[in-house]
């Protein structure tokens, strides 16, 4: 499983992260380079694969820093703030909703509504889209009551 949620090294240049089979996390920093590359993996930590989605493209907390969303196989949904250091890239988990585990799919656009936050869509298996718009806070309110975003969105099987 791979993600990019955005500079999570406080150098302004984007990040991924991978996680392998053992549920080791990975971050890869990348260089800026005009053909990026990524520089060597720093270690973030193991335990991960207790997570069946990780997800993040932006901040959901409000402090300006890339924060990563991870739901777990009970469909809790937790919010990891982004610290921006690169050896110890995230806050301690936070639980910021339950109920994710009905979702068959969670990603994460951006800011769908211009509030300069970044959203969660969230499907369903019947195709039925809703949009979580982050409030910039953090614990049970850093996403407002879900709108419905839009339908048959199940005829596609993966959306990046």
């Amino acid at each position: 499983m791979m993600v990019g949620p955005g500079d999570l090294t406080g150098d302004g240049r984007g990040a991924l992260l991978s996680r392998d089979s053992g549920g080791t996390l990975w971050l890869h920093p990348g260089d800026g380079a005009l053909v990026t590359k990524f520089g060597a993996r720093i270690k973030v930590g193991t335990g991960w694969n207790g997570y069946d989605a990780l997800v993040g493209a932006g901040d959901y907390s409000g402090d300006g820093r890339a924060d990563l969303l991870a739901r777990d196989t009970s469909g809790r949904l937790f919010l990891f703030k982004g610290t921006g250091t690169a050896t110890a890239p995230f806050a301690a988990r936070e639980q910021v909703g339950s109920g994710f585990g009905q979702y068959d799919l969670l990603f994460v656009p951006g800011d769908i509504d211009g509030d300069s936050k970044g959203d969660l869509l969230a499907r369903l298996p019947d195709g039925d889209v809703y949009r979580y718009s982050s409030t910039g806070k953090v614990g049970t309110a850093t996403f407002a009551t879900r709108v419905k975003f839009g339908a048959g969105w199940n005829i596609y099987k993966n959306i990046i």
